[in-house]
């Protein structure tokens, strides 16, 4: 079983707060989970996504230290999901298959980064 890098961020800061959109990233193809903030992939999907070779979540604009535990909650998802995979390059087009129980690790992650989302709007709401 191959398991998955995870590429936290400096514990103290809010390096999500900068940017316009923040999302939880898992590479497919190199095996890395990380969260990070892109002003220039907010409206559009890159190409790596597209692909399938990355898939992404959106996440609030969180602390990093409650960033790092969305990666450690969800890198077992992750590494499953990561082992579900066989990446395509030959013929075109390129690409990512996903195996048989690979949806329900994407589920997860998904429910994961949901949450984040429900705990910030409801931190918002009673200020």
């Amino acid at each position: 079983m191959k398991e998955i890098a995870r590429e936290y961020l400096a514990e103290e800061g809010a390096d999500l707060k900068e940017g316009k959109a923040a999302f939880l990233s898992v590479d497919l193809v190199h095996g890395r989970i990380r969260a990070y903030s892109a002003d220039e992939y907010a409206d559009i999907a890159p190409v790596l996504v597209g692909s399938g070779w990355h898939m992404r979540w959106p996440i609030p604009p969180v602390d990093n230290a409650t960033a790092n535990a969305l990666i450690a909650d969800t890198a077992s998802h992750a590494d499953n999901l990561f082992n579900m995979v066989t990446v395509r390059v030959e013929p075109d087009p390129h690409g990512v298959i996903l195996y048989a129980g690979s949806g329900t690790a994407i589920d997860a992650i998904q429910r994961r980064c949901a949450r984040e989302w429900r705990t910030f709007y409801e931190a918002s709401e009673r200020i």
